[in-house]
């Protein structure tokens, strides 16, 4: 893994992929800078009337960019229709060399069979090591920027909401919370 990240292999490029939630409704707290009186507060308890959803994202080396792709479910089809659709968008690129952790799912025998099928090399993260895949440090800003804070009523809303964060990490921006709230309040007026 660390040769790989080292240097981009000549026939193809790299991706990290590792799936990321589960998102449920329920409210999160965050670190908060109380300016004026009480800090915002979220209501302590929820119940689950929705569903579990799950964010499949993909980190792209070359380009530094950050993807996800929204599931109700985390399991070896889920992800096989994640790497088909991965393929088709890298159709031309040569080899995708994907780093991943070992989660189960991901050596079942269908999906061991399409990566080789369709010119797609696995680099596993040892076991409790997961940290060693990169989309892991933007996953923990996702959770800072996206989720931490927040009580979201749909999964429309929340997906929406990372999606957002998504669009302005890609644009190369400068990555702080000022500048953060600043893209997301000039955007809500745009809408």
């Amino acid at each position: 893994i660390r040769r790989l990240y080292g240097k981009r292999p000549p026939d193809g490029i790299r991706l990290c992929i590792d799936e990321f939630g589960p998102l449920n409704l329920q409210p999160r707290h965050g670190q908060h800078l109380a300016l004026s009186g009480h800090p915002d507060r979220i209501r302590a308890t929820y119940h689950r009337h929705s569903r579990v959803r799950q964010m499949c994202g993909v980190c792209n080396l070359e380009r530094n960019t950050l993807v996800g792709y929204f599931a109700d479910e985390n399991n070896w089809r889920v992800f096989l229709e994640f790497l088909k659709m991965g393929r088709r968008y890298y159709r031309n690129r040569g080899i995708l060399h994907i780093v991943l952790d070992n989660a189960s799912f991901h050596s079942k025998v269908e999906v061991l069979e399409y990566a080789v099928a369709h010119q797609i090399r696995f680099y596993w993260t040892p076991t409790s090591a997961s940290w060693l895949n990169r989309i892991e440090c933007h996953f923990t800003a996702l959770r800072k920027f996206a989720l931490d804070n927040t009580d979201y009523q749909s999964h429309e809303e929340q997906e929406a909401t990372i999606n957002t964060y998504l669009a302005w990490r890609n644009g190369g921006r400068n990555i702080s919370t000022q500048a953060w709230r600043s893209y997301k309040h000039r955007s809500k007026k745009a809408a």
